[in-house]
């Protein structure tokens, strides 16, 4: 579990409660469902409108990268590069089949048995590389389904605060429940641009970059069993491989 984005969503929430509190605001105040409500769901709703089923449950399931997000061990994949193409170089890329299957590398593993299979090393490299663009296309489209959302909320929060204010102003009669509501009618303003910018953006910026590192180490596969397949040096291979960096 990634317990930086569990830290940092607690403390971006703590110094909008801890603010209102040094402020002397009421921190129940703070708390509205119906406010809560309108946002979240009405901006769900929203995005929904604009995108397919099929988009916004694979958005939902790439959301749980950012509590689990998955491991792209660049240096750990130049090395597995680096015994397969000794491996390769000792024996034959027909000796690779065995190791296909040990990868545990769902992209890496298509790669190398294309490469086994004899595909044309030009062909299985444009081959592949469409491919990484493709999932990355597709990666990117779930999180700005979710970036949507984000944008949606802001409005949905002032919708939620006319609502307040024209409830409020049935109370004109009544000074005391005037102020009280409309205190409340301005927690729905609050909760989009906190919704928004302290939950959604963050999140999403990180699924952005775990997308990017995702597509790096397809590439990197793609460079090292194209090497391999061409019977590329595992030197001069490990040496272009030294290339690709974390992000």
């Amino acid at each position: 579990m990634d317990l930086l984005t569990l830290g940092g969503l607690i403390v971006a929430f703590c110094s909008v409660f801890l603010a209102n509190w040094l402020g002397g605001g009421e921190v129940v105040l703070l708390l509205n469902l119906p406010s809560a409500i309108i946002v979240i769901v009405g901006s769900l709703g929203a995005a929904l409108v604009q995108s397919s089923v099929s988009e916004a449950l694979a958005a939902l399931k790439l959301l749980r990268w950012s509590l689990f997000p998955p491991s792209f061990d660049l240096e750990g994949s130049r090395q597995t590069i680096n015994r397969l193409a000794l491996k390769a170089r000792r024996l034959s890329i027909i000796a690779l089949e065995d190791d296909i299957k040990a990868l545990n590398h769902g992209f890496a593993t298509r790669a190398l048995q294309m490469a086994v299979d004899g595909t044309d090393p030009e062909l299985l490299a444009d081959r592949l590389h469409d491919e990484a663009s493709r999932i990355r296309d597709r990666r990117a489209s779930c999180v700005s389904f979710l970036e949507s959302i984000g944008g949606y909320a802001p409005t949905l929060g002032i919708m939620g605060s006319v609502l307040g204010l024209i409830q409020a102003m049935a109370n004109l009669d009544s000074p005391e429940a005037l102020g009280h509501g409309i205190a409340v009618a301005f927690v729905s303003t609050l909760y989009g641009q906190g919704f928004a910018n302290l939950v959604v953006f963050p999140i999403c910026r990180k699924l952005y970059r775990y997308v990017d590192q995702e597509l790096l180490s397809n590439q990197m596969f793609i460079d090292g069993i194209h090497g391999i397949a061409t019977g590329k040096h595992p030197q001069r291979l490990d040496l272009e491989l030294g290339g690709y960096e974390q992000l």
